[in-house]
């Protein structure tokens, strides 16, 4: 892992520690903690690639964007490539650490995957995994990557990534916790509605710009954001915009101002204005509440 920018938010990107490891690393969190040192860990981080963890021993509250998930024996954490992370106590937990870059995945794969994920899930129990084949594909993915490792070849880095898509596949098929009913597959021009709101979200705010360049109607981006998220099509364009100023609010020193350019819109008053009727809170105030832990409590 190597950092890069000047942020408070410490951007990571995916660099092999030798040449045989390939761009599918099986480590461990003592591993990635020894390598990388006692201060990586301490702030925020924007990975660029995918990094899948299962815990073996130990307790921390890892959080991904803004969600904190309780980690406990068993449990396994997803977190993507763009997401902003951060570390609890990983002095506490061990366990062993996928880290690979999301082309690892076949389009197929990718593809199915989404289509049966609403919305990126992070975080699986492991009341919910204990009568699933995921600690069994973990294990395989773990043997794969094992102490034979130094003899990478192309049949062993097929093997790597065949493994990790059945880990993901597997996963997946779990679904979300707590019982919730599997999600049929979603329709495909809501996965290409959903890509182009991260691709364009910087700049594009409205529904029509988005139905325009998909070629479909705003009508039916509506029809389809309800369906699958009960979201209206702007909820979902508001909620991702409003995420990311929340990503520089939290942990980054941007003035508003920058933000707010950074984000499409004219000025910073408008801006702010957007800001607080999604969230009923100024940018101000959001910015040093959720520095002092309590991002949600109402305005006051």
């Amino acid at each position: 892992m190597v950092k890069t920018g000047h942020s408070a938010i410490r951007r990571v990107r995916f660099l092999p520690p030798a040449r045989s490891v390939g761009d599918i690393e099986v480590n461990t969190l003592k591993g990635i903690r020894d390598r990388g040192g006692p201060d990586e860990f301490l702030t925020p981080q924007r990975l660029d690639f995918d990094l899948l963890l299962h815990l073996e021993r130990g307790a921390a509250v890892h959080t991904v964007d803004f969600t904190d998930y309780p980690l406990r024996p068993g449990d396994v954490l997803w977190v993507r490539a763009g997401q902003v992370h951060r570390w609890g106590a990983i002095g506490n937990i061990e366990g062993p650490v996928i880290m690979f870059g999301p082309h690892m995945v076949d389009k197929h794969t990718r593809d199915v995957i989404r289509s049966h994920q609403v919305r990126p899930q992070s975080y699986w129990p492991a009341s919910e995994l204990a009568d699933s084949p995921v600690p069994r594909a973990l294990d395989l993915l773990t043997i794969s990557a094992g102490p034979r490792a130094s003899e990478q070849n192309d049949l062993r880095q097929a093997a790597l990534a065949h493994g990790l898509a059945s880990l993901l596949v597997q996963l997946t098929l779990v679904g979300p916790p707590g019982g919730m009913p599997p999600t049929p597959p979603t329709h495909e021009v809501y996965g290409w509605f959903r890509d182009h709101i991260e691709e364009h979200f910087h700049h594009w705010h409205t529904v029509s710009e988005y139905a325009d360049r998909l070629g479909y109607s705003a009508r039916t981006l509506n029809r389809l954001a309800r369906l699958n998220t009960g979201l209206s099509a702007k909820e979902l364009i508001d909620e991702r915009v409003v995420l990311e100023a929340k990503r520089q609010l939290s942990h980054g020193d941007a003035s508003v101002a920058e933000i707010a350019e950074e984000l499409g819109f004219d000025d910073a008053s408008n801006f702010s204005s957007y800001f607080r009727r999604q969230t009923q809170m100024t940018p101000g105030t959001f910015r040093t509440r959720s520095r002092v832990g309590n991002p949600t409590a109402p305005a006051g």
